[in-house]
């Protein structure tokens, strides 16, 4: 997925999701909110769109059970460990496996749990994002 066209002002945000439906519904919504939007299915992908574009995220949002083993914590720690550590981050889990959870806990990100609160993730997202 590429990213939309919206001002250069608006803040930068990276989803990582490999459903496509509910990666294009991310990007709608955080659209609808005025953020651009660098929509992958995976971690290489995020990273390939992230360094041709040559802007830091602001915030990223990584689903945290994804393809190929890999999960939203090392989604995040990848794309801090490019542009850097203090980028805020959100997990999003469907999971309800209590080793999963503790993993994805010990990881010290905010977890939010699907069906993702909109509501939520929009005050997550301007608590984390400062001016």
């Amino acid at each position: 997925m590429k990213t939309a066209c919206l001002p250069e002002a608006a803040p930068l945000i990276v989803v990582i999701e490999d459903e496509a439906i509910v990666l294009a519904g991310y990007q709608m919504l955080f659209e609808s909110w005025g953020y651009r939007v660098v929509a992958a299915h995976s971690t290489a992908d995020a990273l390939a769109q992230l360094e041709a574009g040559g802007e830091p995220p602001r915030f990223i949002l990584a689903d945290y059970r994804l393809r190929d083993g890999q999960t939203g914590t090392d989604a995040i720690e990848d794309v801090r460990r490019v542009f850097g550590s203090g980028i805020p981050g959100v997990l999003v889990t469907g999971d309800t496996a209590v080793d999963r959870l503790r993993h994805a806990a010990a990881s010290g990100l905010p977890i939010m749990h699907k069906p993702v609160n909109g509501r939520q993730l929009l005050d997550i997202l301007q608590r984390s994002i400062t001016p």
